[in-house]
């Protein structure tokens, strides 16, 4: 029996054939999919629940740095192993963690970075590749330009909300 997300894509492949979308909100899939009975949700356990929202709410906090005119977030993690077990730690960017915990996270984090720009790549190939007839898509992986434009951009949105 194929699991949640295999049942997933086989329904919304169905639904894109059925409906003849070449791209759709997946708000409008899952209407769909309910109004036809054909998707219930996972039972959740509550716990579970709980904790992806606080982990939510950690990933998502942010501080302003005053001296170098940028947020950051408050909160970092890295994944440990206990008893076999992946377990996500969080600690505060400023008081927590230890310098090698600081470290694995940065380095976790670089390698999600990379293994995303990775995937990112190979899609746009195989969109190249299929797509040969269309205009061919560049993914640049040099990414310096873009952080100087958002940390620029998040000055003056700084500052104006200061302003206001």
């Amino acid at each position: 029996m194929a699991n949640f997300s295999e049942q997933v894509v086989n329904l919304w492949e169905e639904w894109v054939a059925e409906t003849g979308y070449e791209s759709a909100d997946p708000g409008e899939f899952v209407d769909w999919a309910l109004s036809n009975r054909r998707l219930v949700p996972n039972p959740v356990d509550v716990k579970q629940m709980l904790r992806r929202q606080v982990t939510q709410s950690l990933r998502q906090a942010k501080r302003w740095d005053e001296d170098g005119r940028f947020t950051y977030r408050a909160f970092q993690s890295a994944t440990l192993f206990e008893g076999g077990e992946a377990i996500k730690h969080y600690f505060d960017t400023d008081t927590g963690g230890s310098p090698s915990l600081r470290q694995k996270s940065v380095k976790q984090r670089r390698d999600a970075i990379a293994s995303d720009v990775y995937r990112a790549v190979c899609d746009v190939d195989r969109m190249n590749k299929v797509h040969r007839d269309d205009p061919q898509l560049n993914f640049f992986t040099d990414f310096t330009d873009d952080v100087a434009e958002l940390r620029i951009a998040e000055s003056v949105e700084h500052d104006e909300d200061d302003a206001a």
